[in-house]
């Protein structure tokens, strides 16, 4: 049985955003991308295919990589956990004022039995943060079973 969980972001478009910048905010609010040295993205040229890559690669050089597929307007994505635990997901960028969070890594459940994500766990540890930051049009979790 498959299914996706998944934490939809729509940010005000009238400010320049980068996704560097959203990257930014989350790793100094509690994310991290590197796990055991290594970033996991997705690669230049993917074509959405996502074809995702695990690297030991430094985060300057990330954020250029970033860069670059914002000018190329390719979709960034990249692996996110909270902090030293073995929780989090796929951050995929679609523009500079679109994203979505997929809870896709060891997802926090209210309850094992019954398999419901607990949203609450995620929206305290992102929508804060950005709210503080950015000016956030639309936020809503999904759940596809």
């Amino acid at each position: 049985m498959s299914y996706s969980v998944s934490l939809n972001v729509k940010l005000d478009s009238n400010n320049m955003l980068c996704c560097k910048e959203i990257i930014n905010l989350l790793l100094k609010t509690g994310w991290n991308i590197q796990k055991n040295s290594n970033i996991t993205f997705l690669p230049l040229n993917d074509d959405d295919m996502f074809e995702w890559t695990t690297s030991e690669t430094t985060l300057s050089d990330f954020i250029k990589l970033v860069d670059e597929k914002e000018y190329l307007e390719e979709t960034v994505g990249v692996e996110l956990y909270w902090e030293d635990t073995d929780i989090g997901g796929h951050l995929l960028m679609f523009n500079n004022s679109d994203f979505s969070f997929d809870l896709n890594i060891n997802t926090k459940y209210i309850g094992e039995k019954v398999k419901i994500p607990d949203f609450n766990w995620y929206a305290e540890r992102i929508i804060p943060y950005l709210s503080q930051e950015y000016h956030i049009i639309e936020y809503k979790f999904e759940f596809i079973f």
